[in-house]
Formats: C-alpha cells, sequence, structure tokens
C-alpha cells in the first residue's frame, strides 16, 4: 500500500448505491435521483438511489435521525398473498435499521394514489406474510409525514456532514458540557470566535442529539437552543 492509500485526505470517491432495483434515468413515472451521505454502520459515502423527491426527502430524515445505525435503499423483495389469493410481490423503498437493533421498512406513496391504489390493504397483507427478520415494523410515508421545514433542515445537515471539521465540533460540545440554559446558536458560538464553521458544528450537534432545538423551524443562528437533559 502506498503512503497515499493511508493518507486520510487521499480522495476517495463515493460507493454506488446498494440498492437492488435501478429505476430508468428516464421514465414518465419516476425521476431517479442520488444523495451522497454515510451511516454509522459503513462510515463511508455512497449513493441512495429515489425515484422522487418524496423518496429523498424519506432518506434524508431517516440519516437526520441520531438513533439511526444503517439505511438500505430499495432492499430486496418480499412475496406476499393479494386479497385475491395470488402470490405477489413488493419491494420496499427503504428498510432502517437502528441503534437498538430494530428493523423498519418504509413504503412511500403521494396520499394520492395511495388511495387510488388502495395501498393500505395491501400494505396490511405485506405486513401479514413479511418474512421473519425482515423488519419489526412496516410503515406508509406520504408527503404528509414530512414537514417541509424538517426536510430542509435535514438537506441542510446532509450537506453539513459532508463537510467534516472535528476541531470545531470539539469545542462546540465543550460549550455545550457547560450549558444550563437555553440561548441562541449564535451566542453559544460567538465566544468560540469561528464564524460559519461554529454555526455547522452546532447544527451538528443537535441532530447528534447534544443540543435540543425546534426542527420544523428553519434552523439559523438565531434558532433557541438548550442542553439536551437525555439521550436520544
Amino acid at each position: 500500500m502506498s503512503k497515499d492509500d493511508d493518507d486520510d485526505d487521499f480522495y476517495r470517491p463515493p460507493a454506488p448505491t446498494t440498492a437492488g432495483l435501478m429505476f430508468p434515468a428516464r421514465s414518465k413515472f419516476t425521476v431517479r435521483g442520488f444523495t451522497l451521505a454515510r451511516t454509522p454502520a459503513e462510515m463511508y459515502w455512497r449513493q441512495f438511489i429515489s425515484a422522487s423527491q418524496l423518496e429523498r426527502a424519506t432518506c434524508l430524515l431517516a440519516l437526520a435521525d441520531p438513533n439511526l445505525w444503517n439505511l438500505h435503499d430499495q432492499p430486496r423483495p418480499v412475496s406476499y398473498i393479494d386479497a385475491s389469493g395470488r402470490q405477489r410481490t413488493h419491494r420496499f423503498d427503504w428498510l432502517a435499521e437502528y441503534r437498538d437493533g430494530s428493523r423498519v421498512a418504509m413504503a412511500v406513496k403521494p396520499a394520492e394514489r395511495v388511495e387510488k391504489l388502495s395501498f393500505r390493504s395491501t400494505l396490511a397483507a405485506i405486513r401479514r406474510d413479511l418474512p421473519k427478520g425482515f423488519a419489526d415494523k412496516v410503515c406508509l410515508i406520504t408527503e404528509r409525514n414530512h414537514h417541509p421545514k424538517e426536510v430542509q433542515n435535514a438537506e441542510l445537515l446532509n450537506f453539513f456532514r459532508r463537510c467534516p471539521d472535528e476541531e470545531a465540533d470539539l469545542l462546540v460540545a465543550e460549550t455545550i458540557a457547560g450549558l444550563k440554559d437555553e440561548l441562541s446558536i449564535d451566542d453559544l458560538i460567538k465566544p468560540l470566535g469561528l464564524g460559519a464553521r461554529g454555526f455547522r458544528a452546532a447544527f451538528r450537534a443537535i441532530y447528534a442529539g447534544h443540543l435540543q432545538a425546534n426542527t420544523r423551524e428553519r434552523i439559523s443562528t438565531n434558532t433557541t437552543v438548550a442542553p439536551r437533559k437525555e439521550k436520544p
């Protein structure tokens, strides 16, 4: 192995998606896109494929959850028996693994299509016949489950995670350890003299579970934060 291979600054391209299904690049029904991210389980950057903005938003929100351990895009299909007695297959959009060992299979569809296709009854059959060990819970996600500001914050978080800054994270963590009351992010980071680096570190600290904040509002330097009393 060369010296460059051991160098942490050596560029490594993101790994490809692990999805079991690839959508066509051009389609009337899908809009294929990728999100670059990494999970605690893998700790390397890779592509997460999505076929719609709704699927991408679900991905970003899942990645923002401090309890997430790993996320699988388009996992292997599962078989089920429909209402007419016919065997069919379904592929979930996401399969999330959490730090406590639980697994959640996510079906993502626009609310209009859920009603048009009577998808809730289909999902009930899928849940009934789910292979043992595949998932502990099955959930349906529509645009009604997403708060627009939460999605915006989750997207910004993913961008900030792509700019790691251990020094800033450490300094902010040390400041948080001494906090007793709530204050604005600006007041939290101003004494550190880090500027934008401090804001990004505070932002990451919120989603790491070290600070409490209202994530249903756009997080800014004016956002009020407080030390988290309990770990997420």
